[in-house]
């Protein structure tokens, strides 16, 4: 099965056992070589990587496996390494460019096709890190980078990135909700839209997501979550994002298209919210807030934005406008007094939301 040439989905199941699909069957096939791990009584363990022709899967004894070049039905008894640097368990691989990264719980190791018999890969010693994955279903990988949650020999939880240097993206807040969903409740995924690359971290009943190019975090939340995973298509000039549930039993497709935007969540407008870390200005001095503006793009038609605030350490809020985004200059005025105070934004509108800054006045008090 899985001639060259042929488009070809292949699929590790949770009971070891593997399966594809292609282009010519049509058709949803069981991998039946007895010689492919998952038949041969081991555990298999993460997804599939595909380099050079090569179709390539960890086990949880911490091997790592090729299939024979250009198919994925046959396997060879003896085409695998043990990636044993670090002496632990077998979590799962992926592609970086030319190299397949083979994740253990406290190392991850690097191998290059060297088109050797009858494993074709070969182990780069210099360049093993000692950081690990909690699960296959935790790795991910856009625009030419890996991301995982996995842990140092220190312990904690992070999410780490590898794009030819090893990095950690997440905070001390990040990792804390991390460490509080559990290794075993933690999934990644990744998706684009307006041009910017979003890793989506799946922590229990919260999701964080981190967008590369501006290195922030921000979280999504719903009554439901949609993007346990989430996959892209370009047909013609359209960008077409698909999400997947592993909540939702509603059989419904989320697409986002770039081509025709909207911003409903299946009909429905949903909230995004900014909220602002408590200012003093500086100075436990009381401050008299004249007006606060929101700068960002000025929409076409009606896009109202509600400007509120806390001044006791989010414990009670006063909402002290709605403004339109769609006005040459939204603001507010007259906003009473504070020590310290922090700003919440929300917008529920169907219409697009790109903030660049709140600009405010203020006099600042004798006492």
């Amino acid at each position: 099965g899985a001639a060259p040439g042929t488009a070809t989905l292949v699929i590790p199941s949770s009971d070891s056992t593997a399966w594809y699909y292609d282009t010519v069957t049509a058709v949803m096939t069981k991998i039946t070589d007895v010689d492919f791990p998952g038949n041969a009584g081991l555990t298999t363990t993460g997804s599939f990587a595909h380099i050079d022709g090569f179709a390539i899967i960890m086990t949880t004894d911490g091997r790592i496996w090729a299939g024979d070049l250009n198919g994925v039905t046959p396997w060879t008894a003896t085409s695998f390494d043990s990636a044993n640097a670090v002496p632990d368990k077998g979590i799962g691989c992926i592609r970086y460019k030319n190299l397949i990264l083979a994740f253990g719980q406290q190392s991850v190791q690097f191998y290059q096709n060297l088109g050797l018999t009858p494993f074709p890969l070969s182990h780069i010693p210099s360049m093993t890190e000692k950081v690990g994955a909690v699960s296959g279903d935790a790795i991910t990988e856009i625009g030419g980078t890996v991301f995982w949650c996995g842990s140092s020999p220190e312990g904690g939880l992070s999410i780490f990135q590898f794009n030819g240097n090893l990095g950690r993206v997440s905070n001390a807040e990040i990792d804390s909700i991390l460490i509080l969903a559990g290794a075993s409740n933690i999934s990644l995924t990744t998706t684009t839209f307006y041009g910017l690359h979003f890793v989506i971290v799946n922590a229990s009943t919260t999701t964080v997501v981190y967008c590369i190019e501006e290195k922030t975090w921000h979280e999504w939340s719903s009554t439901v979550r949609l993007w346990y995973k989430c996959a892209g298509v370009s047909i013609g000039g359209t960008m077409v994002n698909y999400s997947i549930s592993d909540q939702s039993t509603s059989g419904k497709v989320y697409i986002q298209n770039h081509a025709a935007l909207e911003f409903t969540d299946d009909g429905t407008t949903y909230t995004a919210r900014v909220q602002l870390d408590p200012a003093d200005l500086g100075t436990n001095r009381k401050k008299f807030w004249h007006e606060i503006e929101i700068v960002g793009d000025r929409e076409e038609s009606a896009s109202p934005i509600t400007l509120s605030y806390s001044d006791d350490d989010y414990q009670t809020y006063t909402t002290a406008a709605t403004l339109d985004l769609s006005d040459a200059r939204p603001r507010a005025t007259r906003l009473g007094s504070s020590r310290r105070r922090a700003w919440v934004l929300t917008h529920s509108a169907n219409t697009p939301m790109r903030l660049e800054f709140l600009e405010g006045r203020a006099t600042i008090g004798a006492t």
